[in-house]
This record gives structure tokens, sequence and C-alpha cells, in this order.
């Protein structure tokens, strides 16, 4: 996958964002109420369990951890020598290697009433605390696109993906933490929708948010993920 850059894009959507920002929404209180709302509808759990409990994934002849698709994933061992300002300069560790990067991305729209919001999504992950995130409008690895896990494609393909409906403003390549995956980045988007009311981002799963509430979210301790903070920072 490649998306293209547009500085000039990103730079009028700026100044958009910019001069609607006195119709943006401040309150927050609707959003986290949304957030309880989910939380208590979740019948999510998870808990950890031995290696050889864990289906789908066994070891190679290398004593690496790789999903029986091949895809997704290889759980390795990294060898580190000669790093200067470190508590060590030589170390071995595991160390997660993806062969494709993932995408992450935001949908916006513009209203008459409340300017420029971006869609938020609630998601638990496996290593949450166990309560709903908020989290960017799309995440997906090449994997889950591919649909390796065997169900279905993730939501939003199709207007984050081939931009059926809405206009890329802006695409960029952030690493992932290189303590944990071994050169691995996720593509960075935001898109504009075509249609503010488009049917498809209408589910329990997504609240629409403005730049000025997502920022005040993100004061209060695990409530929002760390990839939207990553992704509108270009903003």
């Amino acid at each position: 996958m490649k998306f293209e850059k547009n500085l000039k894009k990103l730079e009028e959507f700026r100044l958009k964002v910019e001069s609607l920002k006195h119709k943006e929404e401040t309150d927050i209180s609707n959003l986290l109420k949304w957030r309880q709302n989910l939380i208590k509808k979740s019948k999510f759990s998870s808990k950890l369990i031995n290696f050889n409990e864990v289906e789908n994934w066994k070891r190679d002849s290398n004593g690496n951890i790789n999903h029986v698709s091949g895809q997704f994933f290889t759980l390795q061992g990294v060898r580190t020598s000669g790093a200067t300002g470190r508590e060590v300069k030589t170390w071995d560790q595991p160390i997660l290697n993806q062969k494709h990067g993932g995408v992450l991305a935001f949908l916006a729209r513009e209203t008459e009433k409340f300017g420029i919001q971006f869609l938020l999504d609630g998601k638990t992950e496996p290593g949450d605390d166990g309560d709903v995130k908020f989290c960017p409008t799309y995440q997906a690895t090449q994997s889950n696109i591919n649909r390796a896990h065997g169900g279905k494609r993730p939501d939003l393909s199709d207007i984050v993906l081939n931009q059926k409906g809405a206009q890329l403003i802006y695409a960029t390549s952030h690493n992932e933490e290189g303590a944990r995956f071994w050169k691995k980045s996720n593509y960075n988007l935001i898109l504009m929708l075509d249609n503010p009311e488009n049917k498809e981002t209408q589910k329990e799963n997504y609240i629409w948010a403005s730049l000025s509430q997502i920022k005040k979210l993100s004061l209060i301790d695990n409530t929002i993920n760390p990839f939207v903070k990553t992704i509108l920072f270009m903003i």
C-alpha cells in the first residue's frame, strides 16, 4: 500500500480547522457518558494463559513463534551491541517481527453546527486494563486487512484504503516502538468524508468529537490510546 503525501492539502485542512474552531464543542461529558455505556454493555474479557494453550501459534525449529497462516508477526530474538547512553551496551531480548506495517486513520467531517469533527472508535484491546478506550477511526494490520484471522475485513476499509467517499488529506509513515518491534512502521492518515452523514460511520462504537474535545480527553488517565495523539499531531 502507498498513500500520496500532499502538504498543500494538509495546510488547507489545518487552516480550515483553525477557522472553524469557534464552532467546536468543548464539553466532553457526552463523550465520557457514551464511553461508560459501552463499558457497561461490553462482554470483552482477556486473561494471561500459558503459551502451550494458545491456538494457531507454534514454535518453529529455531524456537521462533509464528502464526500457522504465516502472517501477523513472528516473535524472535534480537542481539544488540555498541549501545550508547543506555544502562548496558549489549543485551539480548525478544522482539516482534512483522512483515507488513499497519494503517491508522482518522475520518473527519465538516458540519455547519460544529465545524470539523473526527470519528473516534470505542475499542478494547487484550492488553488494556479492561475498559473501552477512545481510538482512531481505523486501526488495522495488513494481516487483518487480508483476513488472515478468517474473520471479516475491518470496518470502513473501502473508505480508508480506497478513498471511497472520502478525500485523503495527508499520509505519513511512522516507526513503531523500536524496543518492541523490528523495523515496523505504520501509515498515519487523515481523510475528509464527502458526505458528513455517511451511514457506515453511524454505528454504536463510533462517536464524533472536535479537536478541542480530544485534547481534553487526553488529560484523563487511560482514556485514549496513543495512536490518537500520533495521527492528530499532524494538525
